[in-house]
């Protein structure tokens, strides 16, 4: 559990970067009581449930805490207690496109596959699809080329599908997110375009606007309580907002993490 801090700080600095993290329980607590108890730490590594304790994977280890760092290429690098913050950074580094899924691309592709790691998809799929017409011959450009336009696609289909699902949970700060993204990435596509004119109406939207207005004073309690003494002035800020915000998402928000305080 001392690790418990590192860990989150090094998943929520670079889990954008392509850095995932799992805390794998292995004991014999209730999930519940376990999810309780990482949500009062802060701890925002996501923690499976598995049913397995791991003891069949390697031969002459015992004892808890243990962990494992698979590198980008699927490999385990690295196994043991402690350390594994060195080696994590070096495995970061050797990321070229942050959220594409490959190491390497086919030469010419490396502008298509920036391009999308920076956030730029159109211009990526813009940029693959024209090389794998002039490189039609070529099996690994056209591979390669053909990935980009897939991951491109996807990212679309999931970006709508998270601007959809938080609109209808009112969870509108993700849901401006969400659109902003594609509006950005697919600038002068039709899927640019509708994202745009959602946005608008969004932030036309007056329920909207209070809902947002909460969402960003909830961000600010929490931001505060990281500094709070007790667990008791962390609840009274939540409840306190609660009662503030009452009616908004965001107040049922901060009734749910208040009550997740011992």
């Amino acid at each position: 559990m001392k690790a418990l801090p590192s860990l989150n700080r090094l998943y929520t600095e670079n889990k954008e970067k392509g850095l995932h993290i799992f805390i794998v329980y292995a004991q014999g607590h209730p999930r519940e009581e376990v999810e309780k108890f990482l949500k009062d730490k802060g701890c925002n590594v996501p923690c499976p449930f598995t049913g397995s304790d791991f003891g069949g994977y390697r031969e002459g280890w015992s004892g808890l805490p243990y962990g494992f760092v698979i590198g980008p290429d699927a490999k385990v690098v690295w196994e043991g207690r402690s350390g594994y913050e060195a080696v994590i950074e070096k495995q970061l580094a050797r990321i070229k496109y942050p959220g594409l899924g490959k190491l390497d691309v086919a030469p010419g592709l490396e502008k298509a596959a920036t391009l999308f790691s920076t956030g730029e998809y159109a211009k990526a799929r813009d940029e693959a699809s024209k090389l794998k017409e002039k490189k039609a011959d070529d099996e690994a450009v056209v591979a390669d080329a053909d990935f980009i336009i897939g991951r491109v696609d996807q990212t679309a289909k999931d970006l709508q599908a998270k601007a959809d699902e938080t609109q209808n949970t009112r969870r509108y700060h993700e849901t401006v997110k969400a659109l902003e993204k594609l509006a950005k990435g697919f600038k002068g596509t039709e899927t640019g375009d509708k994202a745009d004119e959602d946005l608008k109406n969004l932030k036309k939207d007056k329920d909207v606007k209070k809902e947002l207005s909460a969402w960003d004073a909830l961000e600010k309690t929490l931001a505060a309580n990281e500094k709070a003494k007790d667990s008791a002035a962390k609840k009274k800020s939540l409840n306190d907002f609660y009662k503030k915000y009452e009616g908004t998402a965001a107040a049922e928000e901060a009734k749910k993490l208040a009550e997740a305080i011992a």
